[in-house]
């Protein structure tokens, strides 16, 4: 595990980036806004069942490697409490790993006015909604109650009275999870909803093509007709041609969704 604020260093400090830093702004004052990215990956798909779970950070310029998250199975969990449990881990650990931020962004030294900020969160839409603490059947950024964007003094004050015993209508109508101590509650001047870039895979992709669209036609024209519209388009450059249709895809990747 690394230090974020000592990996922030390092890239301010890069000559490149210094150069330009001070072209645009008044000498000795900078903003250090924080892009943050993490994915699951899986190790092998043949021996065993082994991921890792990296995390990085970046300033926008060169991106490095702060540590690892516990990918493990959490067996020791019943399967109600599995999932919550790796909730609250991923979100403990992420305090730990993210504590320096706390200090440095809210540092008002006269020395060196570099407030590092957190200001986009890279990862799909499974691990927003983690980092959201909300059920990934529920939208991310948006209070459907409201429909206003998702505020997060708010999220945390429903928390909190989740906590102390209170049952806020928000919380189910938001699809929260019991995440009492989210990472980013400490963090000066983030807002982690307006943070989230977009996924275009699971969010456009499969998310309106292959779970929305895709259903929504085969109730419509059933699938023989589906398929048959699939294996008479013609070749085009850049479109996948599926000449046997799109239902006998057993697996679907990233070039089948696009």
């Amino acid at each position: 595990m690394r230090d974020p604020v000592e990996c922030i260093k390092d890239l301010i400090g890069n000559p490149l980036f210094c150069d330009h830093m001070q072209k645009l702004l008044p000498k000795g004052a900078t903003i250090a806004p924080i892009i943050l990215a993490s994915n699951k990956t899986c190790l092998s798909q043949f021996r065993g069942d082994k991921s890792a779970w990296p995390m990085y950070l970046t300033i926008g310029n060169i991106s490095l490697y702060i540590g690892y998250l516990p990918a493990g199975k959490l067996d020791c969990f019943t399967s109600d409490a599995h999932s919550l449990a790796g909730y609250r881990l991923f979100h403990h650990c992420m305090s730990l790993l993210l504590e320096p931020l706390v200090a440095a962004g809210q540092n008002d030294s006269l020395i060196h006015q570099v407030f590092p900020i957190l200001a986009a969160y890279v990862a799909n839409f499974p691990e927003q909604c983690l980092v959201a603490c909300c059920k990934e059947n529920q939208c991310l950024k948006w209070d459907l109650l409201t429909l206003l964007m998702r505020d997060p003094e708010v999220t945390k004050d429903i928390l909190e009275k989740r906590k102390n015993g209170q049952h806020p209508i928000q919380f189910d109508n938001n699809g929260l999870c019991s995440v009492f101590n989210p990472f980013w509650a400490n963090l000066p001047h983030a807002d982690i909803f307006l943070a989230f870039t977009p996924d275009l895979l699971h969010q456009v992709h499969k998310g309106v093509f292959k779970d929305h669209l895709v259903k929504w036609c085969l109730e419509i024209v059933g699938e023989d007709e589906m398929d048959s519209h699939f294996k008479v388009m013609p070749d085009y450059p850049g479109l996948w041609h599926f000449k046997k249709g799109i239902l006998t895809v057993r697996q679907w990747m990233g070039t089948e969704h696009k």
